[in-house]
């Protein structure tokens, strides 16, 4: 009797460690903001420029993709390479995607170091002096790292991506409307592109310093990433050109105009219309 009730209890014992053990697995695999919504915040990053979420969203109609993560955390680690390259291949925030990092725990220098060691150029904010623990607590963060994707009208469409990596990012964020920008300019002399007037009207002039280019393509996007129109030019071997491009009627605000050659490469620029 006695062996058999030190059994039953080795055995009871052993199911609630190995409940316990897929709890704190299921939680860490899943976890997530439980808000489907955006709460609107501001933050300094560690070189001192302030971020204000809701004039991402409202004013400059950008996707906004935060990293909620620690300097300590191994997968942080792992896959802050994969958030730099999204940052990358969407424009480096001059596109319609705004990337950020949001530390919990750590102060400026922490953070300023886990940059350089993985060597991101992303504007990241620390938990203790920018900010970053605030808005943990705000977006109930249950983990990190946690991904997440927030639209023009404030919805929270990703609440965790999980793998993070490059792939699923980059899918995540086409599928909320980021554009892929790929700012490669091999075939640009010193990045001459000049577009003027500014802001527009009904037409834009379009000046390149260009080599070695044969056809030239012109799409027009909103920040949405839907393409308005797309117009192609034959251009010289070399040296200055300048382009007239007739516009839609458009609403005021701001477009991303990509100019490609039949290469593939493409380089994007801002255009601004003010009827």
């Amino acid at each position: 009797m006695a062996l058999k009730l030190l059994v039953d209890n080795l055995l009871g014992m052993m199911k609630k460690y190995t409940l316990l053990f897929f709890a704190l697995y299921w939680f860490s695999a899943f976890s997530q903001t439980t808000l489907n919504e955006a709460v609107d915040f501001h933050v300094k990053t560690i070189d001192g420029e302030t971020i204000y979420l809701f004039p991402l969203l409202d004013d400059q109609q950008q996707v906004v993709v935060i990293d909620f993560f620690s300097t300590s955390c191994g997968p942080c680690q792992d896959y802050a390479p994969d958030f730099q390259a999204c940052y990358e291949k969407f424009g480096s925030n001059q596109g319609n995607v705004y990337f950020m990092g949001l530390n919990w725990g750590n102060d400026n220098d922490g953070v300023r170091e886990f940059d350089s060691i993985f060597g991101l150029t992303y504007p990241t904010v620390s938990g203790i002096q920018g900010g970053g623990n605030i808005v943990y607590g705000e977006y109930n963060i249950l983990s990190y790292p946690t991904v997440v994707v927030i639209t023009p009208d404030h919805q929270i469409v990703e609440q965790y991506i999980w793998l993070p990596d490059e792939n699923n990012i980059t899918e995540a964020v086409v599928n909320a409307g980021g554009v892929i920008v790929g700012l490669d300019e091999r075939t640009l002399l010193g990045h001459q592109v000049n577009i003027f007037p500014q802001p527009a009207n009904d037409f834009v002039n379009i000046s390149l310093d260009i080599t070695g280019m044969s056809n030239l393509t012109f799409d027009l996007y909103q920040l949405t990433g839907r393409r308005i129109f797309t117009q192609s030019f034959s251009t010289r071997v070399e040296g200055l050109e300048q382009f007239h491009i007739e516009l839609p009627e458009l609403t005021d605000g701001m477009y991303l105009l990509k100019i490609s050659d039949d290469k593939g490469s493409i380089t994007t620029r801002k255009v601004t219309v003010i009827n």
